[in-house]
């Protein structure tokens, strides 16, 4: 059975993030755009309750499935692995039942506001979906295989682009329609375009995530039926050498525990969500009523809207450009997960101390350029993906800048959290959630009726930097690998400041000159980078490059 090394798998998931993001900004710029700052609000609100439920009954199966996998394909246990496969497909399907019945009953219990309940009983199914695929996920990239994650999420992205814009689109049409029709959307009577429009939006947030649940469902069909005609790679004669295999409730109990562990890591991490969903908007109520000269900007918003509206620009555009660079990062984890737990159980810590010091590596040299080009050109980056939305720009321009420092801390914490999970201490990155979450909270009810937004931005930036280095500690420690902290990150700092410097430069020199201003940033973004890859060749010695190979390291 052919495996994927850790270059080579990782090459794969990085390449699927690059393609999924690509696609998810052509997907979530126009919906931010039609939505506007108050329809984000109520698209990002669906998803801060819905996604915790969807945490605990759905992030833990890839890892808990990668890991065991792993261990019966180094263990030659093949008979097992295929028990172990059936088995878990039957738990996390019932287990995506319940969490979707979980959603349903919030959306109808009267516990969520009305304008975000069509949008999470459009949410719910896709958890049965998202249970399944990453059940199939995580099986494949135990035996080495990225291919099948790589597809899926694809495959998965692309459907929402058109599925999701395209139902928005319909559903605002629809209003458009009834309201020059008879005056009413979606039943509701309305005196002029503007309440007409304002009636809309939750009704096109929700089109809009039901384009994203039949995106999953599309995915998980296909997923099932490419990986049925492809096969796993274990063959009669790898299943007849080891016919022994564990008991059904054991495995069951196995994954129900490892996968509930890192699930709770998972639900503790998108609380923080939920925290900020249940305290900006009331604590930028606070900073309206005390500095309205501050907001003076957003005079043409009513003063009942602006806390949901400038909440609304915070997540839908600086969170969301924030969360592109770790998300990246944390595939470098998953790569690096089957190869570190098949080192793990034969023993060989030479090859976990390699991989492990890649990961680091390479987690900091991807992080940091990208979060010191977002703080210097926060504006422009915003002003080149949201155009039409100069308000909403506005209003997130500097949170990004702050958030754009957090993308290293937490793009450097996300693989090192893979790697405690995998060294069988999940509790660990709990506790360090929990910790995180509990600074993020006090520092924004802190901040925010001072500060605004900088004050939830800030608030992310301390517990970022909290977790980064609890992360960090905690990986070295387990696995008593002796890595120099100061030569793995130095020259990626240093490179990643003349990125950020020559592309501020470059920014300013352009706008000097009748260039369009998104052809200044391009440039600039274009610009910066190659003065970081620059820096890196010349900052580099002898044979040894930025990921710590020599010319002879087996890749």
């Amino acid at each position: 059975m052919k495996k994927q090394g850790f270059l080579r798998g990782s090459a794969i998931l990085v390449s699927m993030v690059v393609i999924t993001k690509a696609l998810g900004l052509v997907y979530k710029v126009p919906l931010a755009n039609l939505l506007g700052g108050t329809g984000m609000g109520y698209f990002s609100a669906a998803f801060s309750v819905f996604t915790p439920i969807f945490a605990l009954a759905v992030s833990g199966i890839p890892s808990a499935m990668a890991r065991l996998a792993a261990e019966n394909s180094a263990l030659g246990r093949y008979s097992n692995l295929r028990r172990q496969r059936r088995v878990a497909m039957a738990v996390y399907s019932l287990t995506g039942i319940a969490a979707a019945g979980c959603v349903m009953l919030l959306a109808g219990c009267g516990a969520v506001g009305r304008e975000v309940r069509a949008a999470l009983v459009c949410l719910a199914p896709s958890v049965i979906f998202c249970s399944i695929m990453n059940t199939e996920r995580g099986y494949h990239e135990g035996l080495g295989n990225m291919f099948p994650t790589a597809f899926s999420e694809i495959a998965e992205t692309l459907f929402k682009l058109i599925l999701g814009l395209g139902l928005a689109l319909f559903v605002k049409k629809t209003a458009a329609d009834s309201f020059a029709a008879d005056g009413t959307v979606f039943g509701i009577k309305c005196g002029t375009l503007a309440d007409a429009d304002s009636a809309a939006l939750p009704f096109i947030a929700a089109g809009a995530v039901l384009g994203s649940t039949l995106a999953s469902a599309i995915a998980c069909g296909g997923l099932l039926i490419v990986m049925r005609i492809r096969g796993d790679g274990v063959t009669a004669k790898m299943l007849a050498e080891d016919p022994v295999c564990d008991s059904r409730r054991r495995h069951a109990r196995a994954l129900l525990s490892l996968s509930g562990s890192i699930a709770l890591a998972a639900v503790v991490t998108t609380l923080t969500g939920m925290l900020d969903m249940l305290t900006i908007s009331p604590c930028l109520s606070l900073a309206i009523a005390r500095t309205p000269e501050k907001f003076a900007a957003f005079s043409g918003i009513s003063p009942d809207e602006l806390p949901n509206f400038l909440y609304g620009s915070y997540e839908g555009l600086a969170v969301m450009l924030y969360g592109l660079v770790p998300t990246l990062t944390a595939m470098l984890g998953k790569s690096a997960l089957p190869p570190l737990t098949e080192s793990l159980a034969r023993g060989d810590s030479l090859s976990a101390s390699r991989d492990l010091r890649r990961l680091l590596t390479i987690s900091a040299a991807a992080a940091i350029p990208c979060g010191l080009g977002m703080t210097a050109l926060s504006g422009d980056i915003l002003r080149f993906l949201f155009a039409g939305r100069k308000p909403e720009c506005l209003a997130a321009e500097v949170p990004l800048a702050i958030l754009g420092v957090s993308v290293i801390f937490f793009g450097i914490a996300l693989p090192c959290f893979t790697v405690v999970q995998a060294m069988g201490k999940p509790s660990k990155v709990t506790v360090m959630m929990l910790v995180s979450g509990v600074i993020k909270l006090v520092l924004n009810l802190a901040l925010i009726p001072f500060l605004g937004l900088s004050g939830a931005a800030i608030a992310e930036l301390v517990s970022c930097v909290y977790v980064c280095a609890a992360a960090v500690h905690e990986t070295l420690a387990l696995s008593q690998c002796r890595i120099s902290l100061r030569r793995t990150y130095i020259k990626p700092v240093y490179a990643g400041v003349m990125c950020a410097v020559t592309a501020r430069l470059s920014r300013d020199v352009l706008a000097r000159f009748p260039v369009p201003d998104r052809l200044c940033t391009a440039a600039a973004v274009v610009l910066g980078g190659g003065m970081y890859l620059l820096s890196l060749f010349l900052l580099e010695e002898g044979a040894v490059n930025i990921f710590g190979f020599t010319a002879d390291t087996p890749q």
